[in-house]
């Protein structure tokens, strides 16, 4: 505990302290509050703020009074030299400010006051090149931001503490102690409060933990920063995470000079790896309360921002921090209720007064001065809901989880320094007519080929798609991705802007200053790892898509290489169907000048035939993908300049017939395209039908699925006589009712492939089989005689009781 009492030693309040520490948690307005008080009592002539110092020249657009949070500073580094790894990635992070952020308070109060406020940390890049991988900042699957909270929120102390006291997260201790109760503390009480749990959290950190994920590194620097600011400014405050606060004050030692007393740096120097501009750099950017809340699950600050926003104005609403909490509590459920009301929801001002009243009962049975968050969601969901908490009932809790997270979103002051790409992304937007102010997501059709400015946008719109900004949607048109529609000519956009646009763009920002550079240098990437030709087509398709026309050609070359070591039939089927329908459109399009897609066609063909052979014992669920590869290849033998491979691909439908036991479905396919080539196959394709048709009940049953092959590639050879259709008629005729049933399902897909015009024309010929015409089936009993008067008698019956009844 002795470490822990030396908050007795820490620089206080007091005017003739060369330094004041003020530890924070981030978003906090308790924390924000009380470093408002703390400005007043202590009057620095300097502020000195956690954060990264390579974001100094953007602190005066975070203070100015036209910049509206939230708002983010959004740092990159480029691993340009391998640092960090051989894969020389791209890194970044992000700091928001909210209005009750300590730090935003502390650089608005610092421009107010006309003294230097400066941030102190290491540069971002240099965080990053010294924390061990896969922890801090450099944590895997994450979305990394720059406050590091959850050291103040792990580790079995925290959770032995939430134990004793009988709460259930860290969120909701530390809004009892800290938040609700640290507004009925004077602020050097809170200072001490704060300096308290801060000292124990870190007390249970192990030094080695702290020294991987950099915190170590970076409270050297940090103090060095403040040593320096206290030589060179009579009273400096230094606003840091409270979890630094007594790692940077055991590398400060007191010391005495004719000028004054003055904080001297105990510790190591830091090396820096002095990166350039072009290795790192930093934004700002206007931010939303939605983007805040979603991060919340890296630590990053207070949950349900929007809820402590209102906190924060009831702080400065009222004479006195008490029943700030208890007024914004109040407005919330009135809020919630009267959404809710609008959206039919049976919730009454009652149910408010009895939240309300509930609310205010939990917090005195929680032991808190007023009822916070977690009162508010207990009451709602308690005096809200009627019954069971569903889909179906839980509306007002959406409602409230909504005002709760906030829908704010920033602006930054005119002029603010902003990444190339956002600029681009607006002149773009006007340039194609798309209107990024209207609050609803706006609707666009798009003529591609009949006027080149709809083939841009076209372009420009995949191009953001393909970035994944959820900016814009194809609603109708050809899916070339999927191969479907292809024949449209018009495609209808729903596009809107959002603040996921806005922080996207900035993601990629790192990638190029257009959104066209963004996607080129984002699809060569992929380009690069793809290693299945199914991909490597399907982005190839993309770039044909966003019109990367110049890069066709080196995506060619590299898609030719995979195509020489991927030895998967199914993908090389489906980058075969990908590139033979870009071969069609090219022209269309106006690419054919930009890539030489018959070479590649002809090297995939050339593999796909060497496999074909092999694929005659496929799985059934892959059996439908076979035959359209089948169809596929003997279509583009079709095309003059392909004919020349019609002799190999019906060589290896031959060979593919020569394998024993092939899938019905399959042969009958094959079958088919071989008749097609020449109609001598058609007493191969009798003895094969027969075959099935005239074996064992098992074999009779693969039946239906040689039918579902054939017809699939060669549906006219049922019209070429009556031999075919009289067979089918005959396996109907023989079978046994429940043999048929079996059949039925795989029946009734074979012959969906006939356009109604065919349906009817078989129908036709079937019933003269009969003699009977098509009209007299359709028009027959479907029932037995017997089944038809034991109807009418009770038809009769009803009728005439009906009658004795009236």
């Amino acid at each position: 505990m002795e470490q822990l009492l030396r908050s007795q030693e820490a620089p206080a309040l007091d005017q003739e302290q060369p330094v004041a520490f003020f530890p924070v948690r981030h978003h906090s307005p308790a924390c924000a509050y009380h470093l408002q008080k703390a400005i007043e009592a202590y009057k620095p002539t300097c502020i000195l703020i956690e954060g990264p110092e390579n974001a100094q020249e953007l602190a005066p657009v975070l203070a100015h009074p036209d910049t509206k949070a939230p708002v983010a500073l959004y740092y990159f580094y480029r691993d340009l030299k391998g640092l960090l790894g051989e894969e020389k990635a791209d890194y970044k992070c992000y700091y928001p400010f909210l209005d009750c952020s300590p730090e935003l308070v502390a650089l608005r109060e610092a421009r107010k006051r006309d003294i230097p406020a400066r941030f102190m940390d290491l540069p971002y890049g240099e965080i990053l090149l010294g924390t061990a991988e896969n922890t801090g900042v450099r944590k895997e699957g994450e979305k990394q931001t720059y406050n590091d909270d959850y050291l103040l929120s792990r580790g079995r102390y925290l959770e032995l503490l939430c134990e004793k006291t009988g709460l259930r997260s860290f969120a909701e201790f530390w809004e009892k102690y800290f938040e609700i109760g640290g507004l009925y503390l004077d602020t050097e009480a809170f200072i001490r409060q704060m300096l308290t749990y801060c000292g124990l959290s870190r007390q249970h950190s192990p030094r080695e933990e702290l020294r991987k994920e950099g915190c170590l590194l970076r409270e050297q620097y940090m103090a060095w920063q403040i040593a320096q600011a206290s030589k060179e400014h009579q009273r400096v405050l230094a606003v840091t995470g409270g979890f630094h606060t007594y790692g940077l004050w055991e590398l400060l030692e007191k010391r005495e000079s004719q000028e004054g007393s003055f904080l001297f740096y105990t510790g190591e120097p830091v090396k820096l790896h002095h990166l350039s501009k072009e290795e790192q750099g930093v934004y700002p950017l206007s931010y939303s309360m939605e983007a805040a809340d979603a991060l919340n699950g890296y630590a990053s600050g207070m949950p349900s921002p929007g809820f402590y926003q209102r906190v924060w104005e009831c702080l400065w609403e009222q004479e006195e921090p008490k029943g700030a909490y208890r007024k914004a509590v109040l407005e919330q459920l009135v809020r919630a209720g009267r959404q809710a009301r609008q959206k039919k929801e049976n919730i009454s001002s009652y149910d408010e007064i009895c939240a309300l009243s509930m609310a205010r009962g939990l917090a005195v049975l929680r032991g808190k001065e007023e009822p916070g968050l977690y009162e508010l969601q207990d009451a709602a969901l308690s005096s809200f809901v009627k019954g069971e908490c569903t889909l179906s009932t839980d509306m007002p809790l959406r409602i409230l989880q909504e005002l709760n997270r906030g829908r704010q979103v920033g602006k930054l002051m005119e002029g603010a320094l902003r990444p190339p790409i956002l600029e681009d992304f607006e002149r773009q937007c006007k340039k194609f007519g798309l209107k990024i102010q209207a609050s609803a997501r706006q609707e666009i059709t798009l003529e591609l080929f009949t006027k080149k400015k709809h083939l841009a946008a076209s372009r420009f719109l995949y191009q953001m798609e393909f970035l994944e900004t959820e900016f814009a949607k194809r609603k109708k048109g050809a899916d070339l991705l999927n191969r479907r529609d292809r024949s449209r000519i018009r495609e209808v956009w729903t596009y809107g802007f959002s603040s996921h646009v806005l922080s996207v763009l900035v993601d990629v920002s790192m990638s190029g200053g257009t959104v066209e550079e963004a996607a080129r240098s984002r699809i060569n990437s992929y380009f690069r790892k793809s290693v299945s030709s199914r991909d490597a087509a399907k982005l190839l398709t993309q770039g044909f898509l966003m019109g990367f026309l110049e890069e066709q050609a080196q995506m060619g070359m590299q898609l030719k290489q995979v195509l020489a070591t991927d030895g998967d039939f199914f993908s090389l089927a489906e980058a075969f169907s990908h590139m033979r329908m870009l071969y069609e459109l090219q022209e269309l399009y106006q690419v054919k000048a930009f890539l030489e897609l018959r070479e590649l066609l002809e090297s995939c063909f050339q593999k796909i035939i060497q496999l074909l052979p092999s694929m005659g014992q496929v799985d059934k669920e892959r059996e439908q993908a076979c035959m359209e590869s089948c169809l596929s290849l003997y279509q583009i033998t079709g095309k003059k300049d392909f004919r020349m491979l019609r002799p190999v691909l019906a060589e290896a439908f031959a060979r593919l017939l020569q394998q024993k036991s092939v899938c019905p479905g399959l042969e009958g396919a094959v079958l088919g395209l071989l008749y097609g080539y020449e109609s001598s196959w058609e007493e191969r394709i009798f003895v094969a039908a027969s075959g099935y048709l005239r074996s064992a009940q098992e074999q009779q049953l693969n039946s239906a699925s040689f039918l579902r092959g054939l017809f699939y590639t060669a549906r006219d050879f049922v019209f070429v006589g009556e031999r075919f259709l009289i067979m089918i008629d005959g396996l109907l005729g023989n079978l046994e009712p429940e043999a048929f049933l079996r059949l039925l399902p795989e029946l009734r897909r074979a012959f969906s492939y006939f356009t109604p015009l065919e349906t009817d024309r078989i129908a036709r010929q079937a019933a003269a089989l009969h003699g009977a015409s098509k009209e007299k089936l359709l028009g027959g009993l479907v029932v037995s005689p017997l089944e038809y008067a034991y109807g009418e008698e009770l038809d009769a019956y009803a009728r005439k009781r009906m009658e004795e009844w009236i």
